[in-house]
């Protein structure tokens, strides 16, 4: 009898434990699925490249790449649209770094406006006031109506930063949408130095 009592004693507290272990382990799983839910998006990449690194944002609809595509278009990061009316006027946003050969970065803009003026003498040019909250920023726009707009920023992290970003969107066509303007502006906006491991030479 003592036997049977004590055979019984012993299942019950196998049951207990069992129960106690299926318990937790749905508690870990809800917990885990409140945690996966109230996290926020992962929105802020790190992109690296030879002697620097730098952070940017990933505008909500948009997808970034820092490989084979990056490196077709000769940038460290391009942004492409998943919208379908933006993907048929073929616009990207990208982010080049350069090594800076001094501190006046608005001849790195004239530069590329003489280049674009050579190259489609008609192109017509306009402001774009557009500006980085620490950054100093040179940027304009450059366009052939019915052909493409090309909406081009040069970003200088300040004397101490041996390298300059080239924020740039195109758009085929037609000038960019509201949305499109929204994206550019977050990248550019969000586009921070981050410490350089060297210096290029």
């Amino acid at each position: 009898m003592l036997i049977a009592e004590a055979a019984d004693a012993r299942n019950l507290m196998l049951v207990r434990s069992r129960l106690i272990c299926v318990m937790v382990a749905i508690v870990l799983l809800a917990c885990g699925r409140v945690e996966s839910q109230s996290k926020p998006k992962m929105d802020n990449l790190i992109v690296y490249g030879e002697g620097f690194s730098f952070a940017v944002k990933e505008p909500d609809g948009w997808r970034a790449d820092t490989g084979e595509i990056a490196s077709q278009y000769h940038v460290n990061v391009i942004f492409s649209p998943l919208q379908e009316a933006s993907l048929k006027h073929n616009v990207s946003i990208r982010v080049r770094v350069s090594k800076k050969q001094d501190e006046n970065t608005i001849e790195d803009l004239n530069y590329d406006m003489q280049q674009y003026k050579k190259q489609f003498p008609a192109a017509q040019f306009s402001d774009l006031t557009i500006t980085h909250p620490e950054y100093k920023t040179f940027a304009r726009r450059v366009f052939l109506p019915d052909k493409f707009h090309e909406y081009v920023a040069y970003l200088n992290p300040g004397p101490g930063k041996p390298f300059v970003f080239s924020v740039a969107m195109s758009r085929q066509d037609a000038p960019a949408t509201e949305d499109e303007l929204r994206a550019y502006e977050l990248v550019l906006k969000s586009v921070q130095w981050m410490t350089s491991s060297a210096i290029v030479k």
